[in-house]
């Protein structure tokens, strides 16, 4: 279980979400209101974007607690962004450490993940198996938080016919991916409509752990065979040798991969710092799904109107016009935040022009 926060809109200070409210993302590291883990205390991550300068995000990332680390909030109160991804760990797959953290980024790229793989150690083989070399790089920790994100950047890579440049040498040794001397990564093609391919990708990356899974199930007699998928990730029927489907055939609605025997959970959120796309998908009961909720408006305010977001405090007459702002958070951030949840086994989508919507994952 891990919390994570997002912010899409006009920019404001990482505190506004970090700090400032009632049930902030400090708070949540620590009463979380999660009833089967209240408490994230191992590490925590913090991407944001500023595009006049880069598009590759800035990065914070510490394995202490995010309540205790006073870096963390003194970065905050200064750092100003209109593209902001934070995240609150409570660890499952891998080891407490900083390259385990989220976000995880790599190029113009940021990822988030509350949840987690079932047999994760039993499928990552399968999961390194349809990773491309290039997404191979961005791969530093043990989660299977990462590698799947590096399965995304494949699929994404495959969809824009995108070719990684073969690497020159200029005599340079580089003993660490924190080298002072290392290059800054270089961003993907700007030219690609990421509101339309991000979730196709994503919804392909997410479909392919769901076959994973339910295949691994009925081979291990997890699942019964004779009751197996209505359909792959192709759409295709009796993908696993099954006959016709039986009654008790579950087909969760908004996915369209049968109901698996454990839960793999994937509330995930993926963005370039322009277009977002954030999952609430759980492959067994939907009512095992972790929470996530959404909020949108030209201003948000909340904690009695003491805490707002979305609102420009720059009046140059050369300050940019911003679209309603979108909050997507695992948890609300205060008792008088109005959000909707998102619907089990539905995509939130939004980018910086305004666009907005909520689609199936099917």
């Amino acid at each position: 279980m891990c919390r994570f926060i997002f912010y899409l809109g006009a920019p404001i200070r990482l505190s506004t979400i970090i700090s400032e409210p009632s049930h902030s993302l400090l708070v949540q590291s620590l009463h979380s209101s999660c009833q089967s883990v209240s408490l994230n205390a191992d590490g925590f991550g913090i991407a944001w974007y500023v595009p006049d300068i880069t598009p590759i995000p800035g990065v914070f990332k510490d394995i202490t607690p995010a309540w205790s680390n006073i870096n963390l909030r003194q970065l905050a109160r200064v750092t100003k962004s209109g593209c902001i991804a934070a995240h609150i760990r409570a660890a499952s797959a891998g080891a407490i450490v900083n390259t385990n953290c989220h976000p995880f980024t790599f190029r113009n790229f940021s990822w988030m993940h509350n949840g987690c793989i079932p047999f994760y150690n039993h499928l990552k083989r399968d999961i390194y198996s349809m990773i491309s070399d290039s997404a191979f790089e961005l791969i530093k920790g043990t989660t299977d938080s990462e590698l799947l994100f590096a399965l995304f950047i494949s699929n994404y890579e495959k969809e824009i016919g995108y070719i990684a440049e073969k690497a020159k040498s200029n005599g340079t040794v580089y003993y660490s991916t924190h080298c002072a001397l290392e290059p800054e990564e270089k961003p993907y093609p700007s030219n690609i409509n990421n509101t339309e391919i991000i979730p196709k990708v994503l919804q392909q990356t997410i479909f392919q752990i769901h076959e994973l899974l339910l295949q691994y199930e009925i081979k291990n007699g997890l699942l019964p065979k004779s009751t197996g998928s209505e359909g792959n990730v192709n759409g295709s029927n009796g993908s696993n040798g099954a006959g016709d489907s039986s009654p008790t055939d579950l087909i969760m609605e908004g996915a369209s991969l049968r109901q698996t025997n454990s839960c793999c959970k994937l509330n995930l959120a993926v963005t370039d710092g322009f277009t977002v796309v954030a999952t609430r998908y759980v492959t067994g009961m939907p009512e095992a799904a972790h929470s996530l909720y959404w909020s949108r408006g030209s201003t948000i305010k909340f904690d009695d109107g003491h805490c707002q977001l979305g609102r420009s405090t720059d009046s140059s007459p050369h300050s940019k016009s911003y679209c309603e702002s979108l909050v997507i958070s695992s948890e609300p951030l205060a008792s008088d935040f109005q959000c909707e949840p998102v619907p089990v086994n539905h995509a939130v989508i939004g980018n910086s022009s305004g666009y907005f919507s909520i689609e199936p994952i099917n």
